[in-house]
């Protein structure tokens, strides 16, 4: 059996999994069912296994980091998303609620890098270089974060709704209280806030290597700097002017979009990018 052959096995057994386990989520949250939560937190393990394998693979058949299309990112990506979501199950149960918001995510990326690009795309020779490794790391570090800082959120909008309840549902007991949601939603939002200046800080450094300039007012480079100041000002929100609980929360899962877009979306709309999103960098 070839290694194309064991990584489509490996990818598709992770889209499975993670499918399934997106299932028993919505439905363990929609109907109540803790015993749901408890099977689909086993099935995100293997997966994450399975992940772990597929993203090592690719990066041995390619020879470089896992950042060339849309699959790769997905890879990626997903990799430090559900990471952070497996040490949160591992660490403490109660955690594991955070999987409803990246699960399904990491699901739906890799369910569109594998229809638009499951092959890997060549690399120019003035990108195989450890900037590359630092530079997209960081990135999709502090993707991880915000989509579990997102997913934070939502499990603190859903206990929220029930605590107003006059008939209130034991089933969301089993998730820690409300103060210590939004303060794990927060400190995941500053370390995404760091790691995302770390990314483009290499960038810049990197850049000026490629390109001759720390800056080229590039569109990912112009959105990354949009959603980094955004998160930045949330941070302030809650320093400074006390901001928290719902209104910290709502801010939160509507900025993972900015990073999404960063990420994702660009490319979809714009072909001259240089950055290694799903296109081969035009240098």
């Amino acid at each position: 059996m070839n290694t194309r052959l064991i990584e489509d096995i490996l990818i598709w057994g992770c889209i499975y999994l993670y499918a399934s386990a997106s299932i028993l989520l919505l439905t363990g949250f929609v109907f109540n069912k803790e015993k749901l939560l408890r099977i689909a937190g086993y099935l995100i393990i293997p997966a994450f296994f399975a992940h772990t394998v597929v993203f090592a693979m690719r990066w041995a058949r390619t020879g470089y980091f896992p950042a060339n299309g849309e699959l790769e990112n997905a890879l990626t990506g997903g990799w430090f998303a559900i990471g952070f979501t497996v040490y949160l199950f591992i660490k403490n149960r109660s955690l594991s609620g955070v999987a409803l918001f990246t699960v399904p995510a990491t699901l739906l990326f890799l369910g569109y890098g594998i229809m638009k690009a499951p092959n890997p795309l060549p690399l120019v020779a003035s990108l195989k270089s450890s900037w590359l490794i630092v530079h997209v790391a960081f990135a999709q570090l502090a993707f991880g974060a915000y989509a579990i800082a997102s997913g934070m959120g939502l499990l603190y909008i859903l206990k929220d709704n029930n605590e107003k309840k006059e008939v209130k549902r034991p089933f969301y007991q089993r998730f820690p209280g409300l103060d210590v949601i939004d303060e794990l939603m927060f400190k995941f939002v500053v370390y995404g806030f760091i790691a995302e200046a770390i990314m483009i800080v290499a960038g810049a450094i990197w850049a000026k290597d490629l390109w001759g300039s720390y800056w080229g007012w590039d569109p990912v480079e112009v959105w990354s700097l949009v959603s980094w100041l955004l998160y930045g000002f949330t941070i302030h929100l809650k320093v400074t002017l006390g901001w928290k609980g719902r209104k910290l929360a709502w801010i939160v899962m509507v900025l993972i979009l900015t990073v999404i877009i960063t990420y994702w979306g660009i490319n979809i709309v714009i072909e001259n990018s240089r950055h290694v999103f799903g296109v081969v960098s035009q240098g």
